[in-house]
C-alpha cells in the first residue's frame, strides 16, 4: 500500500527497485488491494513482477473504495465486488488472485450476500482463498457457517490489540491465518519518524488521533523506552515490536511495509532471532493500548470498522 497511497510519495523507479529485492531476499507474500492509489498499486505490482508471478502468493481485496474525490467507500454488493475483482485481474496482469479480502465488512449488506461473490468468484477459478478483514469475532463465525476463511486481516500491534486478540484467538481455534497489518504501527516503530510536521500534507497518519499534538509526544517517550529494552538485546525497537507480533502464535503473518531495502532486510532477521518470552514480555509492558494516548483511527472512520462496532453498541 505505501508504495501507492498513504505515505509520502515513493517514485515507480524506487517502487520497481524494493518490489524485486524483497523478492530476491526470499519474501513470498504479497498483499495489495483495489484501493490503493486508486488501482495503481496492482498496476505497479503487474509492471514491476508481473515476469515473476509463480516466486509469490499474491493477495488483493474488494469492498473498499475511494471515489473521484477521494471520499471512502464501503460497498459489499454481489456485482460491485464481482466486477472489482475483474478489474483486479487485468491490473494485475493474472488469470487468479491467491487470495481475495472482503476489504471491510459493509454494515448494510449481510456479509453472507458479499461472500456468496467471493464463492462465486472462486468457482470460476479467479480467485483460490477466501479471506476477511477487520471483521468481528460474530462476523468470522458467521461467515465460518458459509464458507471455509482462509485468512483474517486485521491491524494487530504492540500499540493495537483489542479487539483484535480475540479474533486472532477465534482464528487459532479455527486454523484460519492470522494477518497483521500494520505491525509496526505505519512506522512509528522504526523510530524515524519523529516530527510529524515533515510528513506531506496527505499523509494518512495526520488525521490518526495517537499521530496527533501532545499525543504523538507522550508516545514517543514510550518508544524511547522500547528502543533501549530493544538496544539492550542487539536488536532495533521496530525487530523488538515485529518478534511480539510473530509470538502471538504460528497462525499469526506479519506483513510490514516499507521501501527501503535495508529496512527489508531488518524486518526479514527477526524471523531467524532469538528474543526470550521474558523479553517480549517487557517489551508488551512498555508499549501498550494503556501506555499510549490515541485511537488507530478517527472516531468516523471507528464508526465504519466491523471489528470496532464494540464501542458504539
Amino acid at each position: 500500500m505505501g508504495l501507492s497511497q498513504a505515505y509520502e510519495p515513493c517514485s515507480e523507479e524506487q517502487s520497481i527497485r524494493i518490489l524485486n529485492a524483497v523478492l530476491d531476499m526470499g519474501y513470498d507474500h504479497l498483499d495489495t488491494a483495489a484501493l490503493y492509489g486508486f488501482g495503481k498499486n496492482e498496476e505497479l505490482l503487474n509492471k514491476a513482477i508481473g515476469h515473476r508471478r509463480s516466486e509469490y502468493f499474491l493477495a488483493s481485496k474488494c469492498g473498499l473504495y475511494r471515489d473521484a474525490s477521494g471520499k471512502r467507500e464501503i460497498n459489499g454488493k454481489p456485482d460491485v465486488l464481482k466486477q472489482t475483482c475483474d478489474d483486479s485481474l487485468r491490473r494485475l496482469g493474472t488469470d487468479s488472485i491467491d487470495l481475495y479480502y472482503l476489504h471491510r465488512i459493509d454494515l448494510n449488506v449481510p456479509v453472507e450476500e458479499s461472500l456468496g461473490a467471493l464463492i462465486d468468484l472462486r468457482a470460476q477459478g479467479k480467485i483460490r482463498y477466501i479471506g476477511l478483514s477487520e471483521p468481528s469475532p460474530e462476523t468470522v463465525n458467521k461467515a465460518l457457517r458459509i464458507c471455509p476463511i482462509t485468512a483474517v486481516q486485521s491491524e494487530l500491534s504492540l500499540w493495537t490489540r483489542q479487539p483484535n486478540v480475540v479474533v486472532s484467538d477465534l482464528c487459532r481455534q479455527n486454523d484460519i491465518t492470522f494477518v497483521s497489518y500494520s505491525p509496526l504501527g505505519r512506522g512509528f516503530m522504526g523510530g524515524v519518524m519523529r516530527d510529524m510536521s515533515t510528513l506531506g500534507e496527505k499523509d494518512i497518519r495526520h488525521t490518526m488521533p495517537r499521530f496527533q499534538g501532545n499525543n504523538f509526544t507522550t508516545n514517543l517517550e514510550k518508544l524511547d523506552q522500547l528502543a533501549h529494552l530493544a538496544s539492550e538485546h542487539d536488536l532495533s525497537a521496530a525487530q523488538l515490536a515485529l518478534a511480539w507480533v510473530i509470538a502471538q502464535g504460528d497462525h499469526v503473518l506479519a506483513i510490514p511495509g516499507t521501501r527501503f531495502e535495508g529496512r527489508a532486510r531488518e524486518n526479514l532477521d527477526v524471523t531467524s532471532a532469538v528474543v526470550s518470552e521474558s523479553v517480549i514480555s517487557k517489551a508488551a509492558s512498555i508499549l501498550n493500548p494503556g501506555t499510549i494516548i490515541g485511537d488507530r483511527y478517527s472516531e468516523t472512520i471507528l464508526r465504519e470498522v466491523d471489528s470496532e462496532q464494540f464501542r458504539f453498541a
